[in-house]
């Protein structure tokens, strides 16, 4: 599993990073493509709960994925969507995601068998300004 785990963390960070090259102007990228990516990060991590999640509240999605790391990983797929939706003017939409994100994350914090520092100083960050992505928590 934990493999498995690094492959998913790394594929995040790479769509992180996708994603900051956007909202920084990048012009050799379109929100087609993000969005695809995004779009195929979820089905990935999520798997046949894909479509569902998002219709779910954020404490049976984690119980349906079980895995803290997979909760958390929601969580972040969850904030960089946020961002796109704050990228393209959607303010509304994206503090619902960011929010949605936080309570994610709470989730994932709650199960961990023991304290992931990362994810309670993304926590701590995502309190004072909702729209902290992953990467940009204080470490």
């Amino acid at each position: 599993m934990p493999m498995q785990r690094d492959i998913v963390l790394r594929w995040i960070q790479q769509l992180a990073a996708l994603i900051a090259r956007l909202l920084r102007g990048d012009r050799s990228l379109t929100l087609v493509i993000v969005r695809e990516e995004l779009a195929q990060a979820y089905a990935t991590l999520l798997g046949p709960i894909d479509r569902l999640a998002a219709h779910l509240d954020p404490t049976r999605v984690a119980e349906l994925l079980i895995d803290p790391h997979r909760i958390h990983g929601y969580a972040q797929l969850l904030a960089l969507e946020s961002a796109l939706e704050r990228f393209e003017g959607r303010a509304e939409a994206a503090q619902s995601l960011a929010e949605r994100a936080r309570a994610v994350l709470d989730e994932a914090i709650h199960r961990s068998r023991e304290p992931v520092p990362e994810w309670e100083a993304w926590a701590e960050a995502l309190d004072q300004d909702g729209a902290s992505l992953p990467d940009q928590a204080p470490q």
